[in-house]
């Protein structure tokens, strides 16, 4: 496992458990309360965090191995 992969592995479990707690708030928000206006914006903002994740493992992107070159 490369560095990257930790790191998308890592970002997309913190990511789905952010989600699943803001949605499961998400419910007992009032709309039109500024509470819900954060939790929206969280919510859009997570599932950003967690589609970054998966697409970086999908598609075996490594962005840091520059970083980690062994030659």
């Amino acid at each position: 496992m490369n560095a990257s992969e930790g790191v998308f592995r890592t970002l997309l479990a913190v990511g789905l458990a952010l989600l699943v707690l803001t949605a499961g708030l998400f419910v007992l928000q009032e709309p039109g309360t500024g509470g819900y206006a954060v939790t929206v914006i969280s919510l859009v903002a997570q599932a950003v965090m967690v589609l970054v994740g998966a697409a970086g493992l999908y598609f075996e992107w490594d962005p840091l191995a520059p970083l980690f070159d062994e030659e």
